[in-house]
């Protein structure tokens, strides 16, 4: 039907057919009495009418889609709100510490770890930084050029050259204008979370610290002798590694860095490569004489305290003195130092230069004083005897003195008679005349020589200790040394 299209046609009747219609005298044989259906195709018409139809149709799809695509743009717009405020909840791990921004102005500092809230960015931000403690080593700035294939291996297999080239090998300059090369380990750590997050790139962080720590190491270094930068221990916080640590951290708090530095150490140290074995050298035999010099002290510490105990130092300042006024023929100042002398090594107190000295005496000087007043003890004590045995002697003679000679007479008599040397003949009586022709008893001759030659080995024994005593004191004259 091509493009016809089917509308809908009302029913006439016959008097509204009219007489060219179909019911009227021209329209057949078609009863009048019977309804007649009939179908106009209309071209025109029937497309305006279905055209209207498809594009309310259109508009009303049209209408729900939009409504849809807005409500889903809508949930969409809302999801997205909840989560640009949810954003700003942020967790803070062990080990940091955040920073609360708005609008780049500091809200609060220092928080701890845990769930912190903040401003959604970029209407605000929550730094985190962390505080552990951080470690640098400073293995090249100062120590000769290595390479990949050397690294790892001991100083003595460093090249020996007796140059250095300062594109490539490091060094420090000491006070007394000397090159030593070292190595260092630094830790340090974030102590102030805002001026670090307001002062410190992260990037540049670890070029900061290396900075201020070499000049610090530079400095330091420059200030100290190279036998002193020598004897630094490794890994102890010595007086050049202080005074690096101070410079280092003194810059950084300056810049307001907001770090601190916990340790600063120096790890290897060595003179130049050229000349460090004639150095090693010097630094054994220094150390060799300090050896003899701490194990005269200890010997001579030990020899007062043989001698004398711990006023040894006061009595031998006090003997000097006395020397001294000797040879000035000071009466005076000899009586005065003689009476110091006695009161010192008696252990009385004394006052000398202004102070009041009360040391204890001991060893040989104390075994000395000791023996001496037990030998003034005895002497004493047995002169005391003598003389009440005496007294009572004279009052026995004074009332019978024949009685008392003969007592003291056999008393005499049995003395002589018990000596080793007196042997005891008895001869029979009336006999006027006697001769022998004997030889001393060889028992009694025997014994008699083996105590004699006892005291003499036990006199020689004490005799040589005591030339042994006073040999360790003994110095020889200043000619003699110089010679």
């Amino acid at each position: 039907m091509n493009d016809l299209e089917l509308t809908k046609a009302r029913t006439l009747s016959p008097d509204e057919a009219g007489p060219g219609g179909p019911g009227g005298a021209g329209g057949g044989n078609v009863p009048s009495s019977g309804r007649r259906a009939s179908v106009q195709l209309s071209r025109g018409t029937a497309r305006m009418q279905s055209q209207e139809d498809l594009l309310a149709s259109a508009n009303k799809s049209l209408a729900d889609a939009l409504a849809i695509t807005l409500r889903i743009v809508q949930v969409s717009m809302f999801a997205l709100l909840v989560l640009f405020a949810l954003s700003g909840f942020q967790t803070v791990k062990e080990g940091q510490q955040a920073i609360r921004l708005l609008f780049g102005k500091i809200q609060a500092s220092s928080l701890s770890p845990g769930l912190q809230v903040g401003w959604p960015y970029p209407i605000g931000e929550l730094v985190k930084v962390g505080t552990g403690t951080e470690q640098i080593a400073l293995n090249s700035e100062f120590w000769p050029r290595v390479d990949e294939k050397n690294q790892g291996k001991s100083i003595d297999s460093l090249s020996k050259e007796p140059k250095l080239n300062p594109d490539n090998d490091g060094s420090l300059l000491t006070a007394d204008a000397n090159l030593a090369h070292a190595q260092w380990a630094v830790k340090y750590r974030r102590s102030d979370t805002s001026a670090y997050a307001a002062n410190i790139l992260p990037s540049d962080e670890v070029r900061i610290v290396r900075a201020a720590c070499a000049r610090g190491i530079v400095r330091a270094v420059a200030q100290t002798n190279v036998e002193v930068l020598m004897k630094q221990s490794a890994g102890d916080m010595g007086i050049v590694a202080a005074a690096a640590k101070d410079i280092a951290q003194k810059q950084l708090n300056e810049m307001d860095a907001g770090i601190e530095i916990e340790s600063f150490e120096l790890t290897s140290v060595t003179p130049p490569m050229y000349v460090r074995d004639a150095f090693n050298n010097v630094q054994s035999a220094s150390a060799k004489a300090q050896q003899v010099v701490s194990q005269a002290n200890t010997d001579a510490s030990l020899a007062y305290n043989r001698k004398a105990g711990e006023v040894v130092p006061t009595l031998i300042a006090q003997i000097d003195k006395y020397e001294l006024a000797v040879v000035n023929n000071d009466e005076k100042a000899k009586t005065e130092i003689l009476t110091t002398i006695d009161l010192l090594i008696e252990g009385k107190p004394v006052t000398v230069d202004g102070q009041l000295v009360q040391g204890k005496t001991s060893g040989e000087v104390a075994r000395i004083i000791s023996e001496a007043h037990q030998y003034t003890s005895e002497v004493v004590n047995r002169r005391r005897a003598e003389l009440n045995s005496f007294q009572a002697k004279l009052g026995q003679y004074k009332s019978n003195p024949r009685v008392m000679l003969h007592r003291e007479w056999m008393d005499a008599l049995q003395s002589f008679l018990d000596r080793d040397s007196v042997q005891l003949l008895l001869v029979p009586p009336g006999t006027k005349t006697l001769e022998l022709k004997i030889n001393e008893d060889p028992l009694l001759a025997k014994r008699r020589n083996e105590e004699t030659r006892r005291k003499e080995n036990l006199k020689a024994s004490e005799l040589r200790e005591q030339a042994q005593r006073e040999a360790q004191f003994t110095t020889q004259p200043k000619s003699t040394m110089s010679q």
